[in-house]
């Protein structure tokens, strides 16, 4: 990356940095993150991030798709898998729904990743009636607070942070888009907030919520955040608010809850075995919903790493 560019990238980042600093300044250590952008297409003082970057400097799964393409696979989009369709113990194939009318494909094999509470749903269909049962969720809220004298509010998120591990929770920056902000000031009546963006830092405080709940067989999420989850997420919002006054914020409140990463919906050892593959022969499961515990972290290598482990599985 050049140095022309550097700058303009540490520019673009002083809210981070400003929260970075106020939290070293009370001791804690809280330092940059590792995150999968092509530093020489990011743009400063851009709020994509949590949109989708249009610039391309932001990694994700579409990188795979275009090289699956280039050697042959066909994608289908636009298309919802309502049904698996079996032969026997073994699975033969999909039934989808796109642009109102129904299509069936058929394979060898079969992999399903539709996600932590997508998955669950489809499995339902196959008759694997354990999965969707006692899974996390990841919760998490953001803490903001207001800043005279500042203006910004667009640069990348997360960019630094600190994990308390033996508490159960970690804290990151969490820089949104306007309307982001707009919604979750809303939501918890702050109304007086609503054009306070640019002067608004932001913390996002994560928690490693323990397993409970249920995915419908329509997909839909029956889960309450036990007295232990709510309390970690608590003390992360006490810590967050020390650090935003440190950092000069006033008018100190926070979101309501969100979920991030719902996982361990089709749980290795349960619904999967060590090779991820179900009770039904030749149907696979490769997504958040084979962890097996509850994360309260980005799985997005974790993910990657099980992806490869089954190809190579799936084609010797």
């Amino acid at each position: 990356m050049s140095a022309t560019n550097r700058q303009r990238l540490a520019k673009g980042i002083r809210w981070a940095a400003r929260i970075m600093q106020s939290a070293q300044d009370l001791g804690y250590s809280w330092n940059k993150l590792p995150k999968l952008i092509y530093q020489d297409l990011c743009r400063p003082e851009c709020d994509k991030c949590n949109l989708g970057c249009p610039h391309g400097a932001k990694w994700d799964a579409q990188h795979y798709i275009r090289e699956a393409i280039e050697n042959g696979a066909v994608m289908v989009d636009r298309a919802k898998v309502v049904r698996i369709l079996t032969e026997g113990q073994k699975a033969a194939g999909v039934e989808y729904i796109r642009r109102t009318k129904k299509h069936r494909v058929y394979a060898e094999k079969l992999v399903i990743a539709a996600g932590g509470i997508g998955t669950p749903a489809i499995l339902h269909t196959a008759g694997i009636k354990n999965a969707g049962n006692d899974f996390f969720v990841d919760p998490i809220i953001t803490v903001f607070g207001t800043v005279k004298n500042m203006k910004g509010g667009k640069e990348i998120p997360m960019a630094a942070g600190m994990c308390f591990e033996n508490e159960g929770y970690l804290m990151t920056d969490m820089t949104m888009p306007k309307f982001f902000y707009q919604i979750f000031s809303t939501q918890v009546g702050r109304i007086d907030k609503l054009l306070s963006h640019s002067k608004t830092l932001t913390i996002m405080v994560k928690a490693k919520d323990s397993l409970g709940g249920r995915v419908t067989d329509k997909g839909g999420v029956r889960k309450t955040l036990s007295k232990d989850d709510l309390a970690k997420l608590m003390k992360g919002y006490d810590r967050a608010k020390a650090i935003l006054a440190n950092a000069g914020a006033k008018n100190i409140y926070r979101s309501w809850y969100l979920a991030s990463h719902p996982g361990g919906t089709a749980k290795i050892g349960e619904t999967v075995d060590s090779n991820l593959e179900t009770e039904l022969k030749d149907l696979y499961v490769c997504d958040c919903s084979v962890i097996p515990e509850s994360w309260g972290l980005p799985p997005i290598l974790t993910i990657i790493g099980l992806g490869k482990r089954l190809a190579n599985h799936i084609i010797m």
